[in-house]
């Protein structure tokens, strides 16, 4: 077995090799006259150079791990393959082709990887099947042409949409959308995730919609995938989530776990790639998680978007999922003004937090006052304006109501 190439925007970046329990990445010299020298097109963490330092590998190695499935997710993936070769680069070469973002990866030597990737009409009692089945072809993930590898720990499917009718990816054609079943141990959860999710678009957090949808009788949670052009079939954009832009690992991506992720550093990094306004939206994101009671904001739920002209922007708000009223320890994946308890999260502390970012946008007080006032203002009003799914945690929208309430007040 050789290398996987990995490629970006129709360029090849390199090559990765595999390594114990890992990957070595090399940049191929060639990309260079696409992309400068110590470009960050593919990751903040990992600048494109023809050699990196020890840390550099090890973020690199890290950048690429972070593209498999978590949990119970990985497990399903890994049983596709023999034993002996269930390691995250053989993970990889098998199921490169459609990632997060828009990396290409594959083994130019495998007869697989030159099938030209097309997609396959399904119908609703199919794609209700594969909901139902996904330990056994993960991801929708055919056991042959399957080429689609996702993270995240909850389980769920991909496919592409095409006007109102669904289609199965094979051979690493984009999937468009991202479907979760229900989740018995928490029957109200994906109610509650679009409930949530509607409001962010009202709220002007994301355009792109989530809706829940019925399959042959068994409903799902629809998403439209941000990390593609809905304008133009087949094009994927790139984009990097937190644990990949500041080295975490793993479950690293909450804060209390080593402490490499904090919104400081999120914010600080969209102030030194990106701008003010990148600035502000995460912090409209993080009120909005605090007002609804997300407590799982961790890293991998924040991402950037690097556009082929090497510019960079904050992704769209996703994963905004309610979990105060579940069974849980209430504390926020992320802390607010150095407190992780979200029953005693206040507007003090969420000043207390934007200011500590030390960002141009949050210098003044009574100017970071008003934002906050006025982000969760709009989240009221959109609020009253949002249906509940009958099937959704019923006191939903007065627990947010009070979140919000209880946030305002002095």
């Amino acid at each position: 077995m050789g290398r996987l190439n990995v490629e970006l925007y129709g360029a090849l970046l390199g090559t990765l090799s595999e390594k114990t329990n890992g990957f070595d990445f090399n940049v191929d010299p060639n990309v260079f006259e696409k992309y400068p020298l110590f470009s960050t097109i593919m990751s903040f963490s990992v600048p494109l150079s023809l050699r990196f330092t020890n840390i550099q590998k090890r973020r690199a190695n890290n950048f690429f791990s972070e593209l498999l499935p978590e949990g119970q997710n990985a497990d399903w993936i890994a049983r596709s393959l023999p034993f002996s070769e269930r390691t995250p680069y053989n993970i990889l070469r098998k199921y490169g082709k459609d990632t997060t973002g828009a990396l290409v990866i594959y083994d130019p030597d495998d007869p697989a990887s030159s099938e030209k990737a097309r997609s396959e009409k399904i119908d609703r009692k199919k794609i209700r099947a594969l909901l139902e089945n996904m330990q056994w072809e993960a991801l929708a993930n055919s056991p042959v042409s399957g080429k689609t590898s996702l993270g995240g720990v909850q389980g769920k499917i991909v496919l592409a949409k095409k006007g109102t009718s669904w289609y199965r990816a094979h051979y690493g054609c984009p999937s468009t959308h991202i479907l979760k079943p229900v989740v018995p141990e928490y029957p109200t959860m994906i109610y509650d995730e679009a409930f949530c999710m509607q409001l962010a678009h009202r709220a002007g957090l994301t355009d792109h919609p989530v809706w829940i949808e019925t399959f042959d009788g068994a409903d799902a949670l629809v998403i439209e995938r941000y990390d593609r052009n809905r304008n133009i079939i087949g094009e994927r954009i790139h984009q990097e989530d937190f644990n990949q832009a500041l080295g975490a690992c793993g479950n690293e991506k909450y804060q209390e776990y080593g402490g490499k992720v904090s919104a400081k550093r999120i914010a600080q990094t969209f102030a030194r790639y990106g701008s003010d306004e990148d600035v502000k939206i995460f912090a409209a994101g993080l009120i909005f998680a605090v007002a609804i009671g997300n407590l799982d904001m961790h890293a991998k739920n924040v991402s950037v978007l690097h556009m082929p002209d090497e510019s960079a922007r904050i992704a769209p708000v996703y994963d905004q999922v309610p979990l105060k009223h579940q069974n849980t320890d209430g504390r926020m994946a992320l802390a607010i003004g150095g407190e992780y308890v979200h029953a005693n999260i206040t507007l003090a502390s969420i000043v207390s937090e934007l200011a500590s970012w030390g960002c141009t946008c949050f210098s003044n007080e009574i100017d970071t006052i008003a934002f906050i006032k006025a982000r969760l203002s709009s989240y009221g009003d959109a609020l009253g304006n949002q249906p509940l799914h009958e099937k959704a945690y019923p006191l939903l929208k007065e627990d947010i109501s009070s979140f919000i309430k209880k946030l305002l007040t002095p």
